[in-house]
């Protein structure tokens, strides 16, 4: 399958209904994307090998042995696909189980009511990631258990403009809202703002005890602080990773 030129977001898609993929493509058409319909079966594994794509959207649930086939072609050394961001459109009913695969390669989790606000988010998220910084820094995380608030402390491994990797944090569900503030190395005062819990990490393959998080909003000029903060950096240290 050729790969239009122009810089569109190349999206492929499969194991959806026909009107799921309808959805969808509506969704999508408010961004620059080529979107591709594949059904799933053996063409779909060697089409992953060769065929570079930004983003795979899976309709969920799938068993977890077909899954892990896609995902042994997908992410193979020297497979095109093997970057692509994963996500997983499911019904609430799935939501659950296929939460528990974020980090063990799934990206996101979309619910199918919730295409409209959360789809066009993933997509470019995966697509076009934000560079990430290796840091060691303080951060202060409140968030509510049994209708009281809780205050933690945690540190933050990496972090972008989208999103942080917490260490320390690992009791509380995927989806997860809580309220959080960073001291940045030469800001006076803590970057403040609100964070959705999207991943739990995996300690045997990634060494470190926490959660993925995305920004959700910042507090005033928090987010062109912590923009100004990454852009200070020295290059060299910072990398483009899908969360």
């Amino acid at each position: 399958m050729p790969m239009p030129a122009g810089g569109a977001i190349q999206v492929l898609v499969t194991r959806v209904d026909d009107a799921t993929h309808r959805r969808i493509a509506d969704i999508l058409r408010q961004i620059r994307v080529d979107l591709h319909r594949v059904r799933w079966d053996e063409t779909t594994l060697e089409l992953v090998q060769g065929t570079p794509f930004d983003v795979v959207i899976i309709g969920y649930p799938v068993s977890r042995e077909a899954l892990n086939r896609f995902l042994d072609s997908a992410r193979a050394k020297g497979a095109a696909c093997r970057r692509a961001g994963l996500v997983l459109i499911t019904e609430t009913a799935h939501s659950e189980a296929a939460q528990a695969l974020i980090g063990k390669g799934a990206n996101r989790v979309v619910v199918a009511d919730g295409l409209e606000g959360r789809l066009v988010t993933a997509v470019e998220e995966l697509a076009r990631p934000a560079p990430r910084l290796p840091v060691r820094i303080p951060a202060r995380v409140q968030l509510f258990a049994d209708g009281r608030p809780l205050r933690l402390m945690a540190q933050v491994d990496n972090v972008s403009t989208s999103g942080m990797l917490l260490r320390g944090v690992t009791q509380f569900p995927v989806g997860t809202t809580f309220g959080f503030e960073m001291v940045v190395p030469g800001e006076a005062k803590p970057i403040r703002g609100t964070a959705e819990i999207m991943r739990v990490t995996d300690p045997r393959r990634e060494d470190v005890h926490g959660v993925g998080v995305r920004f959700v909003s910042f507090e005033g000029s928090d987010r062109l602080r912590l923009e100004m903060f990454i852009g200070r950096s020295v290059p060299s240290r910072v990398s483009a990773e899908v969360d």
